[in-house]
């Protein structure tokens, strides 16, 4: 069923386009070899599922993302996809944090209305649970981080100014869980790799952000121009969000958010990469 009509955070998954068609073979690939090589290994039914299922969906978040802020090219998505599974056989990673995933997409789509439509209320719902969850579970960082969007999508060019008031919602809701569950943002430890990783990431994609002057992409329904601000914003917010589970998390806050970390990689690796091949 088609959503895109009714809510600005639902993009269906059309295999009739080469990309997406692609991207469901690879995450079936990819989930199938993790889960057969685990079972090889291990014997154990359980576990292999269990690697299935989290490898393929590290693929997919990585492409999912990427598609999400960087609209105009669509095959870094897949340079995405590459560098999150290299990086998971270096790491070897046991788990994702879904809600910190989940919650990027929601406001990538939010802000940069891809899907067509702007938020409505249960759309601005959704993303306010998710956000509570984010802090209930000890993320208060990057739940705040999330709220931001509502403002943002309350300021931007054609503005949604009832996105205020949800945001004032979402800080009040995260002030509350903080004092209700007796949390506090606390500061991690990173290593020395995770600092220059960090770091090099940080710099790339901002030089990308900056460098992005022009978006030929048009919205999933309706066909209408996205906004080069509204971009740049929800670019901006992905890799807020990724710095603030370093930040508070370490290490293991890039891990979790690894396929994060692979798309704003791969975003800046894929430009340049296009710009030498021009030249």
């Amino acid at each position: 069923m088609n959503l895109s009509p009714k809510t600005a955070l639902g993009r269906p998954l059309d295999p009739s386009y080469k990309t997406n068609l692609a991207i469901i073979g690879v995450t079936l690939l990819v989930g199938a070899i993790a889960g057969g090589l685990t079972l090889l290994s291990t014997g154990n039914l359980g576990s292999a599922v269990s690697a299935g299922l989290l490898y393929g969906a590290i693929a997919f978040a990585g492409w999912v993302i990427s598609r999400e802020i960087d609209p105009d090219h669509d095959l870094s998505a897949f340079v995405a996809v590459a560098l999150a599974l290299i990086a998971s056989l270096i790491i070897k990673p046991t788990s994702l944090d879904i809600l910190p995933l989940a919650l990027i997409i929601f406001i990538t789509r939010m802000t940069i209305r891809v899907v067509g439509p702007r938020a409505t209320i249960i759309d601005s719902a959704i993303v306010l649970a998710t956000i509570g969850l984010t802090a209930y579970f000890g993320n208060l960082l990057i739940a705040l981080v999330g709220a931001s969007a509502f403002f943002l999508d309350g300021v931007l060019p054609n503005p949604l100014r009832r996105q205020i008031v949800f945001g004032v919602i979402a800080v009040g809701t995260i002030a509350l869980v903080s004092i209700i569950s007796q949390q506090a943002i606390v500061i991690g430890q990173l290593s020395g790799p995770y600092v220059a990783l960090v770091a090099g990431v940080t710099i790339a994609f901002l030089i990308n952000t900056l460098g992005t002057t022009h978006i030929r992409t048009q919205s999933d329904t309706g066909n209408r121009p996205l906004s080069l601000s509204r971009v740049r914003s929800a670019m901006l917010l992905a890799l807020a969000i990724g710095i603030a589970a370093a930040i508070t998390l370490g290490d293991e806050g890039v891990n979790s958010l690894l396929p994060l970390w692979a798309s704003l990689a791969a975003v800046p690796l894929y430009r340049l990469a296009f710009l030498v091949m021009q030249a």
